[in-house]
């Protein structure tokens, strides 16, 4: 938050705390500009007597509420330096890390040489800016000291980008706010046995490498049996207590009805009774997001289709055109490499909604060129990099979506990728169009009894593509292989196919029409 001065005598009146990013210090009064009526070589900030442990429950009695300020840092100011009519006053800086890219500005007090923070405006601050996590942590404090001679005059002690005074570290202990968060969750019931899968924990919930504290979301993908699926959640403690002593009080139920999709939770023992979860097993996979900070649940039905298509630059944002199919690439996550040109955003369609704008699928922020995030909304998906080879996959059960950047940039170049095979007899070829950079396709209809053949590169036969052995690929068996350079021809009954292929990963795909 920038233009500190523009709000210091409301700090001041009203001991505000705020959070921030890339602090600025090229800052002052917004009215009457004026020179520092103090200069920083006329001021001295110390931590050298002041504690380097600081637990908040040393300076504010719970029972009671009554505080005792934390002396922060000793300040001595050059005699006469200091204006007769003038006092000091100060914001301190906490954070966690040392170059202070994120922090939280608290309300500091002068008084007596001492600087000095109100520990439930740190607490507070820390809380609800940084983490909510009880565990101790260091915290890297520094401070801004201001000149106050009247209402309409404050002036910032030092020159813009040096300002900044004493930087240290602290070892923190925030106040306990009871918020209770286990390192793990685990589904009980779903496809398994309720009894089983408690003693078992195998449906255990992801989460990310970030303290739970500060992501308290976990994602559990289950798998539809086709039919009504009851479950319920719980911790290690609370799957321990059903294998051990047969108590099933400490499982998470909904506060709601049991076919809610998204709601609050709590415990059995709060609830007063079952109050399992339920789908009914129409979809293909279930989402099953929890929040245990906020105790709130969102469950989201996840049908995944045959086959999957990107629309954007990459096709002119065609919505007729399927000539950019995702290749699979197993655990229902597919891929799509290319050079990304032009505005190198793109969305996502399933086969059988392609052409639909309703139902293509996107990121939340239209335009995020993150290179991971979920698919959740319509906004366009960007490439991080234009102009570059990358890998874009997605997790349609996750429903997540990952760039990955190719180590090399200067992939071999081929000026024509082409079918040949028994159709022709093996003496002419059919040319794909290369519909995006390395990437090929044409429509292409099978008329041969013997239905085998390959893909070859600049219609010679040193760079060419099959796999296996002869006839081990039979189309329409599966859509997808990998191709090798000299691979066993490839089995295509007579028909009509869109055909796909990408010559940096040998992906070669025929999809019958």
């Amino acid at each position: 938050m920038k233009k500190f001065g523009l709000y210091i005598m409301t700090l001041l009146s009203l001991g505000v705390v705020s959070c921030h990013e890339d602090f600025d210090p090229e800052v002052g009064p917004q009215s009457n500009p004026q020179e520092a009526a103090l200069q920083v070589a006329d001021v001295t900030v110390s931590s050298s007597a002041q504690p380097q442990t600081v637990s908040i429950s040393d300076y504010l009695n719970e029972e009671t509420g009554e505080e005792t300020d934390i002396p922060v840092e000793t300040v001595t100011v050059k005699e006469g330096a200091l204006p007769a009519n003038a006092v000091l006053t100060a914001v301190l800086q906490f954070s966690k890390t040392e170059d202070f890219a994120k922090s939280v500005e608290v309300k500091g007090a002068v008084k007596d040489n001492m600087i000095t923070v109100s520990p439930s405006d740190l607490q507070n601050a820390y809380f609800n800016n940084i983490t909510r996590s009880p565990k101790a942590t260091d915290l890297y404090v520094r401070t801004v000291l201001y000149v106050v001679t009247d209402e309409a005059s404050t002036a910032i002690v030092g020159t813009p980008g040096n300002n900044y005074f004493d930087t240290h570290k602290i070892a923190f202990t925030p106040k306990d706010m009871k918020v209770k968060i286990s390192d793990a969750y685990y589904l009980v019931g779903g496809a398994m046995d309720w009894a089983a899968s408690a003693s078992a924990k195998s449906q255990k919930f992801t989460h990310s490498d970030i303290d739970v504290y500060d992501d308290p979301e976990f994602t559990y993908i289950m798998e539809s049996t086709g039919g009504e699926m009851w479950f319920a959640f719980g911790d290690e403690a609370a799957l321990d207590a059903i294998t051990n002593d047969n108590v099933w009080g400490g499982l998470f139920g909904t506060k709601g009805e049991s076919g809610d999709l998204s709601g609050s939770f709590d415990t059995r023992d709060n609830l007063g009774g079952d109050h399992s979860f339920k789908v009914d097993g129409a979809a293909t996979y279930y989402r099953i997001v929890i929040n245990v900070l906020d105790m709130t649940y969102e469950i989201t039905p996840v049908t995944i289709a045959a086959q999957y298509y990107l629309v954007g630059a990459i096709n002119g944002w065609s919505d007729s055109k399927k000539i950019c199919m995702m290749t699979p690439v197993g655990n229902n996550k597919l891929s799509y490499t290319t050079k990304w040109e032009g505005d190198h955003n793109l969305k996502i369609w399933a086969g059988p909604d392609y052409g639909n704008w309703d139902k293509a699928l996107g990121t939340p922020t239209d335009g995020d060129a993150s290179e991971s995030g979920v698919i959740d909304g319509s906004g366009a998906i960007v490439c991080p990099e234009k102009d570059a080879f990358y890998t874009f996959t997605i997790d349609l059960t996750a429903m997540t979506y990952q760039w990955t950047k190719l180590e090399s940039q200067e992939p071999t170049v081929y000026t024509n990728i082409s079918l040949i095979g028994a159709f022709n007899e093996w003496k002419a070829d059919v040319d794909l169009e290369q519909v995006a950079p390395h990437n090929w396709y044409t429509e292409f209809t099978q008329e041969a009894e013997d239905g085998q053949l390959k893909f070859r590169a600049n219609h010679g036969w040193d760079i060419n593509w099959g796999f296996g052995k002869d006839k081990d690929w039979d189309v329409t068996a599966s859509i997808n292989k990998i191709g090798t350079n000299g691979g066993g021809n490839v089995l295509v009954p007579k028909g009509t196919y869109d055909v796909y292929f990408n010559d940096i990963t040998g992906s070669m795909i025929f999809v019958a029409k």
